[in-house]
């Protein structure tokens, strides 16, 4: 079961299950949400149904996979995330998360070509690709702090 994806790729439909368990309807095996982060890591349009009703979960599986983020603390630090909850009944919240996707639009995506990495040794090349990771969610935390903090003095 596909569907077509943003850039003519073709989207995998996943399948969850009562006991927790994912489905890939395209490769006909059970994945883990690890399996779904590489596919959209790889540019792979994901859309994940409850097997029973085929209500659309995509949202809250793709948070998990966010908040469930193995490497570190996570992505969001404690004081956006609760600033996110705090606006989500904002009147215009459509336009921080405009806002949001901007700034998400900012950073380079990565092309997956292996001519885009540097010859450095693999423990060397896993610390300098987590720093520069982490700088960008530093920057990216910075510029949502900045945006919740407009929005409130809109508030006002």
């Amino acid at each position: 079961m596909t569907e077509l994806g943003e850039v003519g790729r073709p989207s995998v439909v996943i399948r969850k299950y009562a006991n927790r368990r994912l489905y890939d309807t395209n490769a006909s095996r059970y994945v883990t949400l690890a399996d779904v982060a590489s596919m959209v890591a790889d540019g792979t349009r994901v859309r994940v149904v409850t097997a029973a009703e085929e209500d659309d979960i995509t949202r809250q599986v793709l948070a998990q996979i966010i908040f469930e983020d193995q490497d570190g603390d996570g992505m969001l630090d404690e004081v956006v995330l609760t600033r996110l909850i705090q606006l989500r009944r904002h009147p215009e919240r459509g336009l921080l998360s405009r806002h949001i996707t901007g700034a998400l639009d900012s950073f380079p995506r990565p092309t997956g070509r292996k001519a885009d990495v540097v010859p450095i040794d693999r423990r060397s090349r896993r610390s300098h690709d987590r720093a520069r990771a982490e700088a960008r969610i530093d920057a990216l935390q910075r510029r949502l702090k900045r945006l919740i903090d407009e929005a409130d003095k809109g508030d006002t």
